[in-house]
C-alpha cells in the first residue's frame, strides 16, 4: 500500500471518527448508533480486504 493509500484512509477515519463524536455530542443515541455502524463497517471491511 502506497503513502498516498495511507494518509487518504487516515484522513477518511479522522473525519469520520469526528463527525460521530460531533452528532454523539448533540444527540448521544444517535452517536451510539453511528458509532456502532463504524465499527461493523470497518470490521467488514477488514475481513473482506484479507480476502
Amino acid at each position: 500500500m502506497s503513502n498516498e493509500n495511507k494518509t487518504l484512509i487516515v484522513l477518511v477515519v479522522v473525519l469520520v471518527f469526528a463527525m460521530a463524536s460531533h452528532i454523539a455530542f448533540i444527540n448521544p443515541p444517535l452517536g451510539i448508533a453511528l458509532g456502532v455502524g463504524v465499527a461493523v463497517a470497518t470490521l467488514v471491511w477488514l475481513v473482506l480486504r484479507d480476502k
